[in-house]
């Protein structure tokens, strides 16, 4: 038979009932297995088990497990549940029960809380092994959150909040925003959750709110704000709802703005009508030079005093003609006014702006009179440009031309006439064409145009100044790169030629090109023996000569209106390279990038015997001076052939003679650049022997012939009579 006892016994009395017990106690002949939820877990004799509630009045329960360990058997006598009447037990068989090894029984714990403080409970079981009795048991603690709610509002102190109550906001200035802090504490003896918070109501926003579900451990605390921005003077309402485990806590928000609130009205001699900050208020049309009136009334319809710091208009033709005197208050219910005068200067729509206080409003009003509108047209599109305006043309390539329409359209009241038209600035780049006669009306609702033509001399950008009467325009327009150049040939010589000539050179394009060209002819020399020859050069001196191609021509023409050049062809081996350069008449370089180039050679050859002279004469010697050249910058022989005169007999009738190291310093020296490779040298000859007719060996010989020699061959023989 199950037997409760309720007897409880102080913690001090208890454990000087158990622990000599205890001490003596063997082992427990069985294993204490307790399972919450999906937690398993054995216990010892004597051990707590924790029932977590989540509420008060909500359940939590523990299986425990009592399985035999013993060898023999064991009968369960007894079990006593005592402590607090929120634990209960069921499930026990009807003792005394006898258990063999391995048997178990079982017993479901329940806790029900009642409230939220701790409770404490304790079952005991009797049995007996053999001849031994003893007890053993668990200890049974319960613990149940509870949740009491308050807020804080912003300057005031903490209110409790049951739900249902209001949080209630003191009065707040108009775009201000008040703050109250919520506070959701747990005053339970177990941790709780706080599972959603949520607002309705547009004037109220959550600030701070922890990430929820939330755990509030007991003695804590879960805090966030409710915010409320007052937009309107007019109280509103709200709710807040917080969601917890067992139930849903339901309050109200009460809030309402405090502050001025002016209304606007615009009045006219045809009507009065209510307006709001920045919508449009008009005032009456009237023509150029004359003046009408706006009265704009304000009040202030809220619930304090209004201060207005300023009033002030913009806008031409705009002005304050009757205005209170500012800083002004107004009480709430009290008005003023105030008068706005349009008198227009020019005709057409004007708009300004109206400032009173911190409101805005747009001011519009037209001038009557005649309105002149501007446009330009490229192709087919129509766009509008404004006095000090720019007007772009289609870019055009040097050379050629692009062209605006431009016109005047009046969508006035009155007819315009404008006297003058003119271009001010580079008239030869923009001109006008189709220019109607001056003075032209230009009707109301009517136009006139004229064309505007740009014809670009240079790269770039080009602009000019296009006057209407007091008008003014930006005339822009881009001039583009021309067509490249057509193909180009090289007339006259080509290839090897000779030294110490001046062969001629013409330059032609393979069909006409439409602008006019200048160009320059280079002339480069690379030298084959590693010395320059100033003397190639072109024949009108330097290497440089500059050309011109009329517009629509093929022909280069050089100085002296010629179609060819001559060049200077020196006495140095080499190639002579010849490369134009062209440019427009604006100097737009139209190059190739890689420009084909005639190339001219002077190969390297015998040398060349120009003169030989006798500088000099006397009984025995003879001097002679030879001059040449040679391409290589090479001799290495001289040879001489002695011709007698007639009855006398010269035993020595050829001579040689290797010059090479004496021409190899004349080469090498540096007086030698500017002769490129021509040479005057020096011969001395002595002349011995016996004569037979005459008076002196020097007058033995007729004629000497000389012949020069290199590696490339030797020169024509070249003779002179020594008498």
């Amino acid at each position: 038979m199950l037997r409760y006892s309720y007897l409880i016994l102080s913690s001090a009395i208890l454990g000087s009932l158990l622990t000599p017990f205890a001490a003596a106690q063997a082992t427990l002949p069985f294993t204490l297995r307790v399972q919450q939820a999906q937690t398993v877990l054995n216990i010892a004799d004597g051990a707590t088990i924790t029932f977590p509630a989540d509420t008060v009045g909500a359940a939590s329960s523990a299986t425990l497990s009592i399985i035999y360990r013993g060898t023999t058997t064991a009968t369960m006598n007894s079990v006593e549940l005592t402590g607090s009447l929120d634990f209960s037990v069921s499930g026990l068989p009807e003792f005394p029960f006898l258990m063999s090894p391995n048997d178990s029984i079982t017993a479901v714990i329940r806790y029900l809380p009642t409230a939220s403080a701790r409770v404490f409970g304790r079952l005991a079981f009797g049995y007996t092994e053999g001849i031994r009795a003893s007890t053993f048991a668990a200890n049974l603690t319960g613990v149940a959150p509870e949740f009491a709610v308050s807020y804080i509002p912003q300057g005031g102190n903490a209110t409790g909040l049951a739900t249902g109550a209001s949080i209630v906001y003191p009065a707040t200035a108009l775009d201000a925003t008040s703050t109250a802090t919520v506070i959701v504490t747990n005053r339970g003896s177990g941790s709780g959750t706080v599972q959603s918070v949520s607002l309705s109501g547009a004037a109220f926003q959550l600030a701070g709110v922890p990430l929820l579900p939330a755990v509030v451990e007991t003695g804590k605390d879960a805090r966030f704000a409710v915010a409320f921005t007052a937009r309107q003077l007019d109280p509103v309402q709200g709710t807040l709802t917080i969601e917890l485990q067992d139930r849903r806590l339901t309050f109200a928000l009460e809030a309402s703005g405090s502050g001025p609130l002016f209304v606007y009205q615009s009045v006219t001699d045809s009507a009065v009508a209510t307006v709001q900050p920045n919508q449009l208020l008009s005032a009456p049309d009237i023509a150029v030079g004359e003046k009408s009136t706006l009265v704009v009334r304000f009040r202030n319809s809220g619930n304090a005093d209004g201060r207005i710091a300023s009033i002030s208009v913009s806008g031409t033709g705009f002005a304050l003609s009757d205005a209170p005197f500012v800083p002004l208050t107004l009480a709430p219910g009290a008005t003023g006014p105030l008068t706005i005068s349009f008198s227009p200067t020019t005709p057409g729509r004007v708009t300004g702006r109206l400032r009173i206080g911190n409101d805005n409003f747009d001011l519009a009003a037209t001038g009557l009179g005649a309105i002149l509108n501007y446009a330009y047209i490229s192709g087919g599109v129509s766009t509008a440009v404004v006095n000090n305006g720019t007007a772009f043309f289609p870019p055009a390539l040097v050379g050629g031309s692009s062209t605006l329409r431009f016109q005047v359209s009046n969508t006035g009241t009155a007819a315009q006439a404008i006297a003058s038209v003119a271009i001010t600035t580079t008239p030869t780049v923009f001109t006008l064409a189709q220019l109607p006669a001056l003075p032209v009306n230009v009707p109301a609702g009517g136009s006139v145009a004229f064309s505007v033509n740009f014809v670009p001399t240079v790269l770039g950008a080009a602009t000019a100044t296009l006057r209407l009467d007091t008008q003014s325009f930006t005339l822009s327009g881009t001039g583009n790169s021309p067509n490249p150049i057509p193909a180009y040939r090289f007339e006259g010589a080509s290839g090897a030629q000779e030294p110490l000539q001046q062969p001629a050179i013409g330059l032609r394009l393979d069909a006409a090109y439409p602008l006019a060209l200048s160009g320059t002819l280079t002339l480069a020399f690379n030298s084959e023996v590693f010395s320059n020859d100033p003397a190639v050069q072109f024949a009108t001196g330097g290497r440089t000569v500059n050309f011109t191609i009329p517009a629509n021509g093929t022909r280069a023409v050089f100085s002296n209106n010629d179609t060819a050049v001559r060049l200077q062809t020196g006495t140095v081996a080499g190639a002579i390279t010849l490369t134009p350069s062209f440019a427009t008449e604006g100097g737009i370089n139209l190059t190739p990038t890689t420009p084909p180039a005639l190339n001219l050679t002077v190969a390297q050859s015998a040398p060349r015997v120009l003169n030989v002279v006798v500088s000099a004469r006397a009984a025995n010697t003879i001097t002679l001076l030879v001059t040449g050249y040679t391409t290589a910058r090479s001799i290495t022989q001289l040879d001489l052939q002695f011709v007698p005169v007639s009855g006398e007999t010269v035993t020595t009738q050829r001579l040689s003679v290797n010059v090479e190291s004496s021409f190899l310093a004349w080469y090498q020296g540096a007086q030698s650049q500017q002769f490129g490779s021509l040479f005057t040298a020096t011969v001395p000859l002595t002349v011995t022997g016996d004569v037979k007719n005459v008076a002196t060996p020097g007058e033995t010989v007729q004629s000497i012939q000389v012949t020069l020699t290199n590696r490339f061959g030797a020169s024509a023989a070249r003779s002179v009579d020594v008498k």
